[in-house]
C-alpha cells in the first residue's frame, strides 16, 4: 500500500502518529499542500491537539497518489477527495486518519492502534465526517433543518409529551416532498434525504460508530461545495424524527411513499442513535471502562452488540473490510471487562469464526441459553461455525425471544416457568469448549417434536400479490392446526375436550405471524382487539365496503391489515404444528421430526436436530414461537431437566 518508512511507535506511552496539514506547497505539484507525519503520545501533558476523520476507504482499485515527508504514499479516491476538500475549508493543524497515521503492514502495530482507537477519537478536539464528494441535493441542509426543527420545537419545549410530538410529525407529514411533489412546493426533499442516507456507504460502515458516539464534537461534510456542512448533533436530532415518525405511522395514500422511504432508511442507521444512547447511559451509571481509557464507564459486549448489530439483511448488514472489525470495529464502547475477554488480533489464525466462537461462549457464561434467541442458518454455518454460535455479523431479523439487559428488564416470554439462569449456570457446558470440538451443554426438557410443517413466506411487501400469498400462508396455518392430532395428554373419550383445545387454538392463531409479540410488547386487553380486526380482515372475515372498485378494495384491506402484518416475523421462518398439535413459527429449515426444547433459565423454546443416528448432540436450528408454550404451560409436570449437548 505505502512505500512510507515508518518509524516504531512506543506503545507504552500510548504513542500515534498525527498528520500535519500546512498551507505551504508541498513537491508534488498534484496537490496544493504540505503534509507531514509526526509522533505524539496521548499520555502528554497537555494532550495533543488534534482532528480526526470518519471516512470511508473506498474503491481499492482507484489509487492516487499524495506526498506526505517527500514520500509518495497510494491512497484511495475517497481520502484523496477529503483532504482536497479540507484544505479548501481551511483546515490546518493536524489530524488523524487511519490508513495514513496506522501501519497498515505492520499487523502487531495495528493490533495496538486499533485497540487505541477508542481514546483517539475520544480525545480529539473535534471528528470530521466525510460522506463523499459526491452532491447532496440540498439533502444534508434539509438533514439539519429537521434536526433543528425538533430540538426548538419539541425536545426543548416543556410538557406537551406524545401530543407535542405527534403534531411535530404531522407537520412533517405534510411539507414532506415525495416523488412528482418535488417540483410542486417548498418542502422536505424526503427522495433527496434517501438517497443521502442510502446511497453513501459511510452509514454502513462499521468503524464510524464508535467514531461519532465517542466524539466531543463531529462535523459532517460532503459535496465540493464548502458550505455544505451540519453539526453532528443536529443529524442525530434528524434520526430522532425519523424514528417519531415510523412510531407514529400515517396510512393515507399520499403518504404511501414518504413511509416506504422511512421504512428504508429508518432500520438501517437506527443502530448508530442506539449506540449512542446506549453509551450515554453508561456513562450515567459509571464503572470503569473501556471507553476513551480516563474511567469512564461503557456498555457490556451484549449491549453494545445489540444496538449495533441492525440491519435488514446480509447486503445491508454494517459492513467492514475485513470482517473481523465487526465485532473488533465496536471494542472501544465497551466497558474494560469485556474488552479484555475479546483481544484484538489480526494474524491469519484468528478467524471471524473463532472471534464470534468468543464472543458466544462469553454472553452465553453470562446471559445463558437465551443468547441462542440471535443464533440462525447464514453463510458461515456452511463453513463450520457452530449451531450455537450467533453469527453477528449478519443482517439483523427480528428475533423470536429476548435477552434482558439489566436485572430490571422482565423477557416477556417464560417458556422455563421462573427458571433463573443464575441457579442453572454451574449445571452448564460453556467455559471448557474449544473451536476445534465445540461442544456445550444445557440442562433442558424436551416437550414435542415437529409434525407438520407449511411453506415460507418469501413475496415482498412491494410485490403483486403479496396480500393473497400472506392469506394463503394463514390459511395453510389453519388447516394444519384442523389436521393436528390430538394432544396425547387429553383422554382420548373426552372429545368435547379435544374439540375445545383445538377451536381455542384456532382461535388463536393470529398469533402465530407475529410471535404474540407487537412493536413494543406482548398484545394485552388495549392491542388485541386491533390485532384481530387486521387478522380478521387479512382473512376475509371482514368485507371492504362494498361501493369501492378492486383496486381500493385491495388498498383497504392493506390499510385495515397493517397495525396486525407490521410486527410479523414470518420472513426467514416457516408455520408449523408439534405433536402436541400446538401451532407454531420456527426456523425455514426446520424438517418433520425435529425435537422442540426448553432450556432452564431459557424464555422461549427452541428447535434442535440430531447431529446424526448414532450421535448425543444436536444442532441448533433456532428458537420457536408455540402456542402453549411460551408462559411456562408445559412445565407444570416437567420438572426434570438433562444435559442436552449442543454442538
Amino acid at each position: 500500500m505505502t512505500s512510507y518508512p515508518y518509524l516504531p511507535l512506543r506503545p507504552e506511552i500510548h504513542e500515534i502518529r498525527l498528520l500535519s496539514l500546512q498551507s505551504a506547497p508541498s513537491d508534488d505539484k498534484s496537490q496544493p499542500w504540505a503534509l507531514k507525519l509526526v509522533h505524539a503520545s496521548l499520555d502528554s501533558d497537555p494532550t495533543p491537539s488534534f482532528a480526526a476523520l470518519s471516512y470511508v476507504w473506498g474503491n481499492p482499485s482507484e489509487r492516487p497518489h499524495i506526498t506526505v515527508d517527500n514520500h509518495t504514499i497510494a491512497v484511495t479516491q475517497n481520502l484523496h477527495s477529503a483532504l482536497a476538500r479540507l484544505h479548501r475549508q481551511g483546515l490546518r493543524g493536524y489530524i488523524w486518519i487511519d490508513a495514513l497515521c496506522i501501519n497498515q503492514s505492520d499487523t502487531a502495530e495495528k493490533n495496538v492502534q486499533v485497540g487505541m482507537m477508542a481514546r483517539i477519537y475520544g480525545q480529539a478536539e473535534q471528528v470530521i465526517v466525510w460522506l463523499g464528494p459526491e452532491p447532496d441535493y440540498g439533502a444534508l441542509r434539509a438533514v439539519r433543518e429537521l434536526g433543528v426543527l425538533f430540538r426548538e420545537q419539541v425536545r426543548n419545549v416543556p410538557g406537551g409529551g406524545n401530543a407535542r410530538i405527534a403534531a411535530f410529525v404531522k407537520t412533517v407529514r405534510d411539507y414532506s416532498l415525495t416523488g412528482i411533489s418535488q417540483t410542486s412546493r417548498q418542502g422536505f426533499d424526503f427522495e433527496a434525504i434517501w438517497r443521502f442516507f442510502r446511497e453513501r456507504s459511510w452509514w454502513r460502515r462499521v468503524w464510524i460508530i464508535q467514531e461519532v458516539v465517542l466524539a466531543r464534537e463531529a462535523l459532517v461534510l460532503c459535496g465540493e461545495d464548502i458550505q455544505i456542512s451540519a453539526p453532528w448533533a443536529d443529524v442525530r436530532e434528524c434520526m430522532q424524527v425519523f424514528e417519531w415518525m415510523v412510531l407514529n405511522p400515517s396510512t393515507a395514500v399520499e403518504h404511501r411513499r414518504l413511509y416506504e422511504i422511512l421504512g428504508d432508511i429508518y432500520p438501517n442507521i437506527a443502530h448508530l442513535g442506539l449506540a449512542s444512547d446506549g453509551y450515554k447511559r453508561s456513562l450515567v451509571e459509571g464503572g470503569e471502562g473501556c471507553g476513551q481509557g480516563n474511567g469512564h464507564g461503557g456498555m457490556s459486549l451484549l449491549e453494545t452488540i445489540m444496538w449495533t448489530s441492525f440491519g435488514t439483511g446480509s447486503d445491508d448488514s454494517i459492513q467492514a473490510t475485513d470482517p473481523r472489525d465487526k465485532i473488533y470495529g465496536l471494542l472501544g464502547m465497551m466497558r474494560l471487562e469485556d474488552c479484555q475477554k475479546i483481544p484484538v488480533n489480526y494474524s491469519p489464525n484468528s478467524t471471524l469464526g473463532k472471534i464470534l466462537f468468543a464472543v458466544a461462549k462469553v454472553l452465553l457464561e453470562e446471559h445463558g441459553p437465551d443468547i441462542l434467541s440471535f443464533c440462525r442458518e447464514t453463510s458461515l454455518s456452511a463453513e463450520g461455525l457452530p449451531s450455537w454460535v450467533p453469527n453477528w455479523t449478519a443482517g439483523r431479523v427480528p428475533i423470536i425471544g429476548d435477552v434482558s439487559l439489566s436485572s430490571e428488564d422482565r423477557n416477556p416470554y417464560d417458556a422455563s416457568k421462573g427458571s433463573i439462569w443464575s441457579e442453572w449456570a454451574s449445571r452448564s457446558r460453556i467455559k471448557n469448549s474449544v473451536y476445534e470440538e465445540p461442544v456445550i451443554s444445557f440442562p433442558g426438557i424436551v416437550l414435542g417434536h415437529i409434525g407438520q410443517i407449511g411453506r415460507e413466506l418469501t413475496t415482498l411487501p412491494t410485490a403483486p400479490g403479496f396480500l393473497s400469498d400472506c392469506r394463503d400462508w394463514l390459511f395453510e396455518l389453519r388447516d394444519m392446526i384442523e389436521k393436528s392430532p390430538e394432544s396425547g395428554a387429553i383422554s382420548s373419550n373426552e372429545s368435547h375436550k379435544k374439540d375445545s383445545v383445538k377451536a381455542e387454538r384456532l382461535d388463536n392463531m393470529w398469533r402465530v405471524a407475529m410471535a404474540d409479540f407487537g412493536l413494543l410488547q406482548r398484545p394485552n386487553a388495549e392491542d388485541t382487539p386491533a390485532f384481530l380486526h387486521g387478522f380478521r380482515v387479512l382473512m376475509g372475515q371482514v368485507a371492504p365496503p362494498s361501493e369501492l372498485d378492486d383496486e381500493a378494495k385491495e388498498a383497504w384491506v392493506s390499510s385495515q391489515s397493517w397495525g396486525y402484518r407490521q410486527p410479523w416475523k414470518v420472513y426467514g421462518r416457516r408455520a408449523f404444528v408439534d405433536s402436541e398439535g400446538r401451532p407454531g413459527l420456527g426456523p425455514k429449515n426446520i424438517k418433520f421430526g425435529d425435537i422442540v426444547v426448553v432450556f432452564a433459565g431459557g424464555h422461549v423454546p427452541f428447535i434442535i436436530r440430531r447431529q446424526s443416528a448414532d450421535s448425543q448432540a444436536y444442532c441448533l436450528l433456532g428458537p420457536a414461537y408455540l402456542y402453549g408454550l411460551m408462559d411456562g404451560e408445559a412445565m407444570a409436570n416437567n420438572t426434570f431437566f438433562s444435559d442436552v449437548l449442543l454442538i
